[in-house]
């Protein structure tokens, strides 16, 4: 078993053949509260280009940082692993390996999870370049495509919380199982956890006065399987829409080349289970979700 970390405020941090950016992302985060305020656990899941190394051959200066190495268990499982190691945590922080901050990025998050109401709450992200535009949060369009929302006023409702940076409530995580274990190596893990939490009943807020940079990629640093990929995109909607949206993805996935492959990694999964369960257990159903956010899905 690995050893455990005892913080109030634990930030979980996957990480694959991240290349120089791993060390950059926890070196500005030093340069902030958080080196005070939290303590840091990576999972390095199967890296081959030892973008971890530098955690053990320096061990006095990154003190408060546990690295956990694991063997290719895919982004899902990872931040779920990481969340089951901080004890007594009561604040989570999901983080990419891959991200910027300035003073007090992570006191804003904090402070913002006093509000009762706010479950979930995220950053505005921006890319690396301080003159890019900054997203605060996301949400779909018809074609159910993830896009940018714009900078709001104050802290306010989200549908989407982007995986790149967000701080949970501990127990609004176990309450609903965290991420889906059951997710393939990578894709749509933050989008099934945001529509997840707003079904059982829990809010997700945005807070503009936050900011990270983060570095968007064309190409992922390992290799993606897109079976995989667009597995998770399929078991995400059966296991939280209706039919009628269920029939209108796979008439969109039919043309994929790996389609009847997917299909059947869904029937050979607990998919259907899970689906079920979520049905008889949530509180509202995915009509009220695209309603509430005035989605055209």
């Amino acid at each position: 078993m690995k050893d455990m970390v005892d913080s109030k405020t634990c930030i979980i941090i996957p990480c694959k053949n991240e290349g120089i950016y791993m060390k950059q992302t926890l070196d500005f985060m030093y340069q902030t509260e958080a080196r005070e305020l939290a303590k840091i656990i990576v999972i390095d899941d199967n890296s081959n280009d030892g973008c971890c190394n530098f955690i053990k051959s320096q061990p006095n200066r990154y003190l408060n940082v546990k690295l956990v190495r694991t063997q290719g268990i895919g982004a899902a499982r990872a931040r779920n692993l990481g969340a089951s190691l901080a004890i007594n945590a009561e604040v989570l922080v999901f983080c990419d390996a891959h991200i910027t901050m300035k003073n007090n990025w992570l006191k804003v998050l904090l402070n913002s999870l006093n509000n009762e109401e706010v479950s979930l709450v995220c950053p505005g992200i921006s890319d690396f370049n301080p003159n890019s535009p900054i997203g605060y949060g996301q949400t779909f369009d018809d074609k159910f495509q993830v896009y940018w929302m714009k900078r709001p006023k104050d802290m306010v409702e989200i549908p989407l919380a982007p995986g790149g940076c967000m701080a949970i409530k501990r127990d609004v995580f176990d309450s609903v199982g965290g991420f889906d274990n059951g997710f393939r190596s990578w894709g749509y893990e933050d989008v099934e956890l945001s529509i997840k939490l707003w079904l059982f009943g829990y809010k997700i807020y945005v807070n503009p006065f936050a900011r990270v940079g983060h570095k968007f990629r064309k190409v992922q640093p390992y290799e993606v399987d897109s079976t995989e990929y667009h597995y998770n995109r399929l078991r995400m909607v059966y296991s939280h829409f209706n039919q009628s949206r269920v029939d209108k993805l796979v008439i969109m996935m039919k043309d994929y080349p790996n389609y009847n492959e997917i299909m059947n990694k869904i029937i050979n999964s607990d998919t259907f289970k899970q689906r079920e369960d979520y049905f008889k257990n949530r509180i509202y159903d995915d009509c009220w979700f695209f309603n509430k956010f005035n989605i055209p899905f």
